[in-house]
């Protein structure tokens, strides 16, 4: 009898994995015409400008950019959108030698690695990428930079590019150059903390976003093990508070295979 029921609900199991597999979201992943994200009246969820309820189902492409030429890119989209992904988190200023190895299309994001002197045709990719995403109703969450251009003492090849000066006027331009597209949510940071000598940096870049962008919702990338609570200042990256939590390290093993 045991093993008759056993048999019977991993078939039962096997048929829904089954049906889950074949079944692809149908139509753009986000319905953009509900209008800009914001926060809920009781501070607990995101929606639209209308009120349609807005779920942030997110994958991390963040070599998008950097890694992809236009063929790959648009495949990869495409699979994200038939598994109904909502967001693409992407980062401008790549994390792997994201500076001085071109993209797939020979193009460097600088001009000798100053954050002040863009190299459009790195950004036409950037541009394209995006758009394409908004055709299929998926948003980006768009990282402006990594954080080893900010602090590359921890990990990543950096070199560090970004004072407080030059990361407002870095967000000023970004800011407006994405200001008007209907699929953007910013996060700063790159995996790094906010405090500390960083904390003017990152809120020189978001003051500068904001000053041209009011169009978009920010939030702030930590480091493992974090939040962005009191890493940086609410006013300059407030729309969202996210946490940075690994599932699959040693500490949270027993609970997984106590749910398998």
């Amino acid at each position: 009898m045991k093993n008759t029921i056993c048999t019977s609900i991993f078939l039962f199991l096997f048929s829904i994995l089954g049906t889950s597999q074949q079944t692809t979201w149908q139509g753009p992943s986000v319905d953009l015409s509900h209008g800009k994200l914001k926060v809920s009246e009781n501070k607990r969820f995101l929606v639209h400008e209308d009120g349609t309820p807005f779920f942030y189902l997110g994958d991390t492409g963040w070599e998008l950019f950097h890694r992809l030429n236009k063929a790959d890119a648009e495949k990869y989209l495409e699979n994200r959108r038939a598994k109904g992904f909502t967001v693409i988190q992407a980062v401008a200023l790549a994390e792997l030698d994201g500076l001085n190895t071109p993209n797939m299309e020979g193009n460097k994001p600088l001009i000798n690695n100053d954050p002040l002197k863009p190299n459009e045709a790195y950004w036409q990719h950037v541009d394209w990428v995006i758009k394409r995403a908004a055709e299929k109703g998926i948003y980006i969450g768009l990282l402006p930079t990594w954080g080893d251009k900010v602090d590359p003492q921890r990990w990543g090849k950096g070199p560090k590019i970004f004072n407080k000066e030059n990361a407002f006027q870095y967000g000023k331009w970004i800011g407006s150059r994405y200001k008007d597209y209907t699929n953007i949510i910013w996060i700063n940071g790159g995996d790094r903390q906010g405090g500390g000598d960083n904390f003017p940096v990152w809120e020189a870049l978001a003051e500068g976003i904001k000053s041209v962008d009011k169009n978009h919702l920010m939030t702030f990338h930590p480091m493992g093990e974090n939040s962005s609570l009191g890493m940086v200042s609410q006013p300059a990256h407030g729309s969202i508070s996210t946490c940075h939590r690994p599932a699959m390290d040693k500490d949270h093993m027993p609970l997984i295979k106590g749910l398998l």
